[in-house]
């Protein structure tokens, strides 16, 4: 690694004041009152946020018996939590390549190692719901391939190009923060009270992780130079396009757990039609017209996606 220190993109006062909502309130994801594991994982909740499941609109949840919708959708919600771990994790090692070569006397340098500690624990929080969803087989994304690489690229870019490396914390961080905060919402109630809380403490430190992440771009971005801008802009087309193409937030695939209460084909059918990749999609492009604004994206990226109407 480089000992050359990089310049900070934010500036102290904004770092001081995300420092000092750090110091104050911290959610510790094992006290219980923060998230009260004891509550049993029965049948008389849901676990999918409404229109947020790949099968929402399909119909085939609604043909199932409350016990099997149930099961349904905790299968794909402890999906979910295992693979938002692991995108937690590229993250901090990002986070952590950044910090090797930022001057400890800088409040960032303070500010990050919170992002850290509070990153370390929505791993914690994410796979202590996949411990205790054991009855729950979740589906690698085949890391045992590509994660070592991933982890390494993702510490070089963090130090070389940090606006490149922001803009993919924003493309996980931001596009996924509207299935936090429907977590959070519940609005009738359904919802496996763990999960709730969940979303509580997830909505309340990504605030600030987002908040940071958008602050380093609005200042680094005017600071780059035409083959910085274009690599930016690179790392972008390729992060939206990868969620583009999904038309998901995270993958989310079919296994034989299922097989009981649905088809592959329904499954996949299902999937391909869900409003939660529309409403991911709305949120996506929310965050790419402020790339455009800040030259994170160029425009006839953005016009050729628009063109098209992958935005709806």
């Amino acid at each position: 690694m480089s000992e050359a220190l990089i310049d900070i993109e934010v500036d102290r006062r904004t770092a001081d004041r995300l420092n000092a909502v750090s110091a104050r309130r911290r959610y510790f994801p094992f006290a219980d009152e923060i998230i009260d594991w004891s509550v049993p994982l029965s049948d008389d909740w849901s676990y999918m946020p409404d229109g947020h499941s790949v099968l929402s609109g399909s119909g085939l949840l609604e043909r199932l018996a409350p016990a099997e919708r149930s099961f349904v959708e905790r299968w794909e919600m402890t999906q979910l939590m295992r693979n938002i771990a692991h995108g937690e994790h590229l993250l901090n090692q990002g986070i952590l390549a950044i910090l090797w070569v930022t001057d400890p006397m800088d409040p960032s340098y303070r500010y990050l190692l919170h992002e850290v500690a509070e990153e370390c624990q929505h791993m914690a929080m994410f796979n202590e719901w996949v411990r205790r969803n054991d009855d729950i087989v979740a589906a690698d994304m085949g890391e045992a391939l590509w994660g070592k690489a991933a982890g390494d690229g993702t510490e070089d870019l963090a130090m070389r190009l940090p606006a490149a490396f922001w803009v993919n914390v924003l493309l996980f961080e931001f596009v996924g923060d509207d299935f936090n905060h429907a977590l959070k919402a519940d609005p009738d109630g359904r919802l496996h009270p763990i999960l709730v809380q969940i979303g509580k403490v997830h909505t309340a430190e990504e605030t600030r992780h987002i908040a940071y992440a958008k602050a380093w771009l609005e200042s680094g971005m005017a600071k780059l130079d035409d083959a910085q801008r274009t690599e930016v802009q690179t790392w972008t087309r390729l992060g939206a396009q990868n969620l583009i193409d999904r038309g998901a937030f995270l993958p989310v695939r079919f296994s034989d757990q299922l097989e009981p209460y649905l088809t592959r084909d329904e499954f996949l059918a299902a999937r391909a039609t869900s409003p939660a990749g529309p409403r991911m999609l709305r949120q996506l492009k929310a965050l790419l017209d402020d790339f455009e604004a800040l030259g994170a994206v160029d425009g006839a990226t953005m016009r050729r996606w628009e063109d098209a109407g992958v935005f709806g």
